[in-house]
């Protein structure tokens, strides 16, 4: 067994950035995708748009109450993390994997994964600079919570209806958390 050790680090609009240039993520913050337009105008831009294999779009409704990545996997095609939390419920952590899906199953098959491969973030809710994003296509990700006794996290997430996961097999890597 090889262990991949997870230490969070708290969200920023630099680390949310970093994660945007390195093709993960798509920031969703006040004015950062304003447009020129002529006086009286209006201006809709797409910012990516949904295969049409993956179905019509849907709103979930998302609650986390699991201690372990036991679903860390990606989808075939984008979705939308809205992290608007409630009072007195646990902190929630995301684990992104730094490559997408084709690269990070090579590095397992290899036997050269990481932790240097991840970064886990200790979700921050309800700050319109970094609690709105795109998770892209074939990021592999996954949420967990502290057991520290509060009511589960919860947040909502947008994405194609037809879409599933796809869990990853780490074959022989597990994730431990510290901190």
């Amino acid at each position: 067994m090889k262990t991949i050790n997870i230490n969070p680090v708290r969200m920023t609009p630099q680390l949310m950035q970093m994660l945007e240039d390195l093709g993960l993520i798509i920031r969703l913050c006040p004015s950062r995708h304003r447009k020129d337009v002529q006086p009286y105008d209006c201006v809709g831009t797409d910012l990516y748009v949904s295969a049409p294999g993956t179905g019509t779009h849907k709103l979930i409704a998302v609650t986390v109450d699991r201690i372990e990545f036991s679903m860390f996997g990606c989808h075939e095609d984008n979705e939308e993390f809205l992290l608007l939390g409630g009072e007195g419920e646990k902190p929630m952590y995301l684990l992104v994997a730094l490559h997408k899906k084709r690269e990070l199953l090579g590095k397992i098959r290899e036997g050269t994964l990481s932790d240097d491969d991840f970064i886990c973030l200790e979700c921050v809710f309800n700050d319109a600079q970094v609690s709105f994003f795109t998770m892209l296509k074939d990021v592999p990700h996954g949420e967990a919570t502290k057991d520290d006794g509060g009511l589960p996290a919860s947040f909502y997430v947008t994405e194609p209806s037809g879409m599933g996961l796809d869990v990853m097999d780490l074959g022989e890597y597990r994730f431990r958390m510290g901190k």
